[in-house]
């Protein structure tokens, strides 16, 4: 039997802006382009984790990436690796590593949550102090938030009676129109 594992992760987002530059952080370029390229990262992430049985969550946030991946530990290591050497991420930092009993995003080969689109009553639940700080956060409390925000995305998509997608990975939260 193949054990079970989970690693949650921070990073610091590396983009390129619209002048080709490399970005820190989303200050310096849109939201929407941000989240634009957060889309090419996440189509192949799914693909590859659909390949390898990893189901996981992806947050993004300002200068921010909070990740956790689940399976098993040979393709969770190999993936991590891969995004090690991937320069769209810095300050990687490891929060916890772990075998586990099962998983808490088994529904999503990648789940994306943008923590600007996070409810304001969660994110008041998670903060500690004026700001929420996912680099702060226990590991426990991390994937708490992520899977409360990835789970309220999704149930707002139905409420604005966006169309249900083949995939629930495929749920991205859609802004009421004016």
């Amino acid at each position: 039997m193949t054990t079970l594992a989970r690693l949650v992760y921070v990073s610091r987002p590396r983009m390129a802006g619209r002048d080709g530059s490399s970005l820190a952080g989303w200050r310096r370029t849109s939201h929407a382009g941000f989240l634009a390229q957060c889309d090419a990262i996440l189509v192949e992430a799914r693909r590859r984790n659909a390949d390898a049985a990893i189901t996981g969550a992806l947050l993004a946030g300002p200068g921010l990436f909070a990740q956790v991946l689940e399976g098993s530990r040979a393709a969770v290591s190999e993936a991590f690796a891969r995004i090690c050497r991937d320069p769209r991420h810095e300050a990687i930092e490891i929060l916890e590593m772990r075998a586990v009993d099962e998983r808490r995003f088994a529904q999503w080969t990648m789940a994306f949550s943008d923590i600007d689109g996070a409810p304001a009553a969660l994110v008041a639940r998670f903060r500690q102090g004026r700001e929420l700080d996912v680099r702060q956060m226990t590991p426990t409390a991390l994937l708490a938030f992520m899977e409360a925000v990835a789970q309220a995305q999704a149930q707002d998509n139905a409420l604005l009676g966006a169309p249900r997608p083949s995939y629930v990975d495929d749920i991205v939260f859609v802004e009421a129109a004016e």
